[in-house]
């Protein structure tokens, strides 16, 4: 089959919710330059789907993700190749992917299992909300190749769990299992593997439900909130509350909890 054709990324779309599937479970979906056009690609299509109100990012098979393809990488070296080959182009769509994330005005629900590594770690932790299988391992695996870390470990490890725990991380073969991750603050909720599937869509669903125009700002808000001072993060967020008022779900929300109902946002 031509590589080009090959859905490396699969995408559904049902009650709100747009789910999109690292679809390499032969290869433990390992990153590589076409996953991570058909990623973007379909990920834009959700930004613009009205009818899509929150994103679950998936990996099928065994494993999340593996993370770089380190057989591509052996390859251009062994056969004398430009050494930095994979990471040249492919890394720009690898970190464009991290960006699309953090920007798109929508949830995103990671929902991982088995092995989550490298890239597709730092892959993860640009998600908004993250849910993972009990034995899941985490690591980041970079130094074992003689690499630092990419895809924006550097940025989100310290601010997810502090200095140290980073350098621990990102500086030795530190692999962590589930309940650590959690215990950590990397995830929100470790649930039995065989409740994956309805406790991730329990979490979507509800993120579905929700107010979109708040979710967008409030995401928003948080993401910007580290690099504002604390004047200037307070006017953002006077800002996002006036823009919030004009929106027809604020009156909603007003109504449903006056009359002691749930509110209907869609």
């Amino acid at each position: 089959m031509d590589r080009t054709s090959e859905e490396l990324v699969s995408r559904s779309v049902e009650g709100g919710v747009g789910q999109l599937t690292l679809n390499r479970p032969d290869r433990l979906n390992v990153f590589d330059l076409e996953l991570a056009k058909q990623f973007l690609d379909v990920l834009e299509s959700f930004r613009h789907t009205e009818e899509v109100r929150a994103v679950v990012l998936r990996g099928s098979g065994r494993a999340f993700s593996v993370g770089g393809d380190v057989r591509e990488m052996w390859n251009d070296v062994h056969e004398g190749k430009d050494r930095a080959a994979y990471f040249r182009a492919p890394l720009i769509e690898f970190h464009r992917m991290v960006l699309a994330i953090r920007e798109i005005p929508k949830p995103v629900l990671a929902v991982v299992q088995g092995a989550v590594a490298g890239v597709a770690f730092n892959l993860m932790l640009a998600c908004d909300l993250r849910m993972a299988a009990a034995g899941t391992r985490f690591t980041q695996a970079f130094m074992k190749l003689g690499l630092s870390p990419d895809g924006g470990g550097t940025y989100f490890l310290p601010r997810e769990v502090g200095h140290a725990r980073a350098c621990e991380l990102a500086l030795l073969p530190t692999q962590i299992d589930a309940s650590t991750a959690q215990s950590w603050g990397l995830i929100n909720w470790v649930v039995a593997p065989d409740a994956l599937d309805d406790e991730a869509r329990k979490v979507a669903q509800q993120l579905a439900r929700g107010p979109a125009s708040a979710l967008a700002r409030a995401k928003a808000l948080l993401n910007r909130g580290g690099a504002r001072a604390l004047a200037e993060q307070l006017e953002a967020e006077r800002l996002a509350q006036i823009d919030n008022a004009a929106s027809p779900d604020f009156s909603e929300g007003l109504k449903a909890f006056l009359e002691k109902r749930e509110p209907r946002f869609w």
